[in-house]
């Protein structure tokens, strides 16, 4: 497994396992199956509805908390109470801190709650704090207002999808980039240029996607409730891409987001 050294430095597993939309008893068989596999980074979010089972699947694998990653998220409707949220995230997850906690989206009041967040990562109930669809104009107006910088974005990136200005003034800022739908929902797996790729490595379609992001310096975090696709998705470090076919695949940006557009916060 890579790593990738945080700006709080810490270092994050730079292949997780998302968990947005799967719940009860199938989070809790994601998760025990993906530690199983060697995972050792989960991603949950309050809104999400499955920290509890989350949790309960960390518990079960019997792995030391220190050799996790966990990270949550702040919910919108909890900006004005980042404590009480916190806590509420930690009981159900059952866990006296969490590696990293995420500020969900940029709502007007995201520098007030991010100054909550700043406290509780010094009280030690977090290890690492960051935010999740922020644009380049919500990030300079946190750095202007914070103490703490954040250590990670959590954006929706991809091969298709590559937001190249804010990729590149989070690498310019040291916060590192963070990937939910790594995979474009998996709608872009039957790309013919895809398809020639992964021949050409002996590798699937998802694997490529996910190692051309882990080669952009990203942090990903695809999921699937099914075992084998869970270990295809963490397999991807014996072997690296050309620079040749890094610069192809950057080529395939299409803008093509499946998720609300943070730039309409702004």
């Amino acid at each position: 497994m890579n790593y990738v050294e945080l700006n709080s430095g810490h270092k994050i597993p730079q292949v997780g396992l998302g968990t947005w939309r799967v719940l009860g008893d199938d989070a809790y068989n994601m998760v025990l199956t993906a530690l199983k596999n060697g995972y050792r980074h989960i991603d949950t979010a309050m809104i999400y509805h499955n920290e509890e089972d989350v949790g309960r699947a960390i518990k079960d694998s019997g792995i030391p908390r220190e050799e996790l990653f966990v990270t949550t998220k702040l919910w919108n409707d909890d900006q004005e109470d980042v404590e009480t949220a916190l806590n509420t995230s930690l009981k159900k997850l059952g866990l006296e801190y969490v590696d990293l906690y995420l500020m969900h989206w940029p709502l007007p009041t995201r520098i007030n709650a991010y100054a909550k967040m700043e406290q509780l990562q010094k009280a030690g109930r977090i290890r690492s704090i960051g935010v999740s669809n922020f644009t380049e104009n919500h990030l300079k107006d946190l750095l202007e207002n914070c103490e703490i910088p954040p250590a990670v974005n959590q954006i929706e990136f991809n091969p298709f999808l590559q937001q190249k200005e804010i990729s590149n003034f989070c690498r310019e800022q040291g916060i590192a980039i963070e990937a939910y739908c790594p995979l474009a929902h998996g709608q872009v797996l039957d790309n013919e240029k895809l398809a020639v790729t992964a021949d050409k490595y002996g590798k699937s379609p998802a694997q490529i996607i996910l190692k051309w992001s882990v080669q952009s310096g990203a942090i990903v975090i695809p999921k699937s409730i099914k075992e084998q696709r869970l270990i295809e998705n963490i397999s991807l470090f014996d072997f690296e891409l050309s620079e040749e076919d890094l610069v192809e695949i950057a080529s395939w940006d299409r803008g093509l987001r499946y998720c609300r557009n943070p730039y309409e916060l702004e």
